[in-house]
This record gives structure tokens, C-alpha cells and sequence, in this order.
């Protein structure tokens, strides 16, 4: 089995030793199929991936197509803007490789990592998923991808990319489970105690509540200041002295989402905050965050999470049960 994982500098630590402990522990369960990645980067050498850890990486070759899978891991960055560059300049070189690969080699991303792939268009057309925080940016910047964030891993064939860091640990698992079948990765996963369970990034998304652009963040403070009172998106207009059709637009071009939806998703913030935090029933939270109709908030929390408020506040707060 031959396995590339092509790193750069920046390449965070937990995918790439992940991956590596993995395929470790494949090779233990099926010695005969050589489960020995190559470490490669641009430069070759030693490459720092924190002040802790290190790993030897070989230069990258001319070619790639003689490879059964190629991982990607994650990396660091501030910003899309600093995701972009990074792609403009340390990922180049791999990038211009990934374009050449034959269709039959099984491409895996996690995180920023799935960037890359975009990048070199090995997405195209595709179902994909990427970290949640910047799908918004990653739909716009590649619109011809079939992006659905809400997945921890999606699997399109030729391609398996996952979401935001820990998911490359769900990623690593199925690309043994592709690569060597299902009792391999029960086997694996059995000893690392993961069982790829998680489907949805959702109950772990939260809502962005810092932007650049003035209008918004004095509009977000509004509405962050009146979180239980049940104000409307007409009172938030005025406040700004704008029409409403300007602040629907401003909003979604900035924050991918309308002022109404982005209301909710405060709210839905602050009755997960108590939920994880305080053994109130959730009437009492959904009193608190200006909704009278407890039923219609319950479905819409389930509806923006992907579990119900009991279900959330059992795997986040760990036993508390008060919420129904």
C-alpha cells in the first residue's frame, strides 16, 4: 500500500500524528500490505511542526501518480486572506503536482487542508465538506464545489474530505477503511477508542461576533444587547439608519447570513452557553433569550444543532438531564 501525507510548514501536529499512529497500528492488523507512509514536503528535510514536535520529510518528487492515496493534513491560519496566500505560496508546489495525479488515487483533506484540493481542482463538481467557520468563504471562492459543512466526512469517491481539526481523525479512519476494509478500521478504531461516529459539525458551530466592516459589528452589539427582548429586524434597521433591503444585503455579503438568521444564531449561541453552564429547564432559557413559544425554539435549536436541547446538554455538559 503506498501512502504519501504531503506536509508544509504550518501542517498541525495532532493530523499529522494522527495519521501516523494509524497506519502504524494498520500495519500491525495487515503487515503484508505495508502500511508505510512518505513524508513529503517542498523542501525535504526536518520539519518543525511546533516547538514540541518535528518530523523528517523527503522532497516532494516530479511525480505523484504512483501512489494509492495522498493525505493532507490541516494547517494553521489567521484568516482566509492568510489561506490564500498560503496557497499562492508554501502549497504551489504541491498543488501544480495534485493536478496531475490519475483519477484512480484517492485524494484526502481535513480542515484547511481541503483548501488545497479546491485549489487544484480536484473538487470540482464534487460533494465536499470543509472546517465550518469558513465555509461561507470556501463556497464563494470555489462555487462549483458541492459544499455541505454541516458533514464531519464526506466521501465523493475519488475524494474524502472532513472538517475542522479533530475531524482528521475521522478522515484517517476512513481512508483505512477504504484502502483496507471495514474489520481493518474496526480493528484500528477499537484500539484508538474512536469509532468515526460523528456526521454533523453543527452542534459544534458557533456564530462569528467580530467583523471589520463598522455597520455590522455596531449591529451585532445591538442585537447582542437585546438578546431577550423579542425586537425585529425593522427596529434593527432604524437603529442603523439604513433600509431594511440595505442591511439584508451588507449582511449577507459579509456574514453569509441574513440579519433574521443571524439573530437566531445568537440566540441559539447563548441558550447552548445555558445549557452547558446552569441547570435552568429550557423554558426558562428560551424566556431568556426573548422567545415566548417554547416549542417553536426547541425546533429551531434542534434545527440549527442537529440534536435537542436535552441531547445537547448531555453530551456537552456531561449527565444533566433537566432540559426536555
Amino acid at each position: 500500500m503506498k501512502i504519501a501525507m504531503l506536509l508544509e510548514q504550518g501542517a498541525t501536529a495532532s493530523s499529522v500524528t494522527t495519521t501516523l499512529d494509524m497506519l502504524r497500528l494498520a500495519q500491525r492488523y495487515q503487515p503484508e500490505a505495508g502500511w508505510q507512509p512518505q513524508l513529503y514536503s517542498t523542501a525535504g528535510g526536518l520539519l518543525r511542526l511546533n516547538d514540541a514536535v518535528a518530523v523528517e520529510t523527503q522532497q516532494l518528487p516530479a511525480d505523484l501518480g504512483e501512489y494509492d492515496a495522498i493525505i493532507l493534513p490541516g494547517f494553521f491560519a489567521e484568516s482566509i486572506d492568510h489561506i490564500v496566500s498560503q496557497l499562492h505560496t508554501t502549497w504551489q508546489t504541491v498543488i501544480a503536482k495534485l493536478q496531475h495525479l490519475p483519477e484512480t488515487t484517492l485524494v484526502a483533506a481535513s480542515c484547511y487542508g481541503t483548501f488545497v484540493l479546491a485549489e487544484a481542482g480536484l473538487l470540482n463538481g464534487l460533494p465536499a465538506t470543509t472546517t465550518w467557520w469558513l465555509a461561507h468563504e470556501f463556497q464563494q471562492r470555489y462555487p462549483n464545489i458541492r459544499l455541505d459543512a454541516d458533514k464531519t466526512l464526506v466521501d465523493s469517491g475519488r475524494a474524502i474530505t472532513a472538517g475542522a481539526m479533530t475531524a482528521h481523525t475521522d478522515l484517517s479512519l476512513h481512508v483505512l477503511r477504504r484502502l483496507g476494509g471495514a474489520a481493518l478500521a474496526r480493528s484500528v478504531s477499537g484500539i484508538m477508542l474512536v469509532d468515526g461516529a460523528r456526521t454533523s459539525q453543527r452542534p459544534f458551530m458557533s456564530v462569528q461576533k467580530n467583523y471589520s466592516e463598522p455597520m455590522i459589528q455596531r449591529a451585532i452589539e445591538w442585537m447582542t444587547d437585546r438578546l431577550m427582548q423579542p425586537v425585529s429586524i425593522d427596529d434593527l434597521a432604524i437603529a442603523m439608519h439604513v433600509s431594511y433591503r440595505t442591511l439584508n444585503r451588507r449582511f449577507i455579503d459579509i456574514t453569509g447570513l441574513t440579519p433574521l438568521a443571524y439573530l437566531q444564531a445568537l440566540k441559539i449561541e447563548r441558550a447552548k452557553e445555558l445549557l452547558e453552564g446552569s441547570h435552568s429547564d429550557f423554558g426558562e432559557i428560551t424566556a431568556s433569550v426573548g422567545y415566548e413559544d417554547v416549542s417553536s425554539f426547541r425546533r429551531l435549536f434542534k434545527r440549527s444543532t442537529g440534536l435537542s436541547p436535552a441531547q445537547y446538554r448531555r453530551q456537552f455538559k456531561g449527565g444533566a438531564t433537566t432540559a426536555r
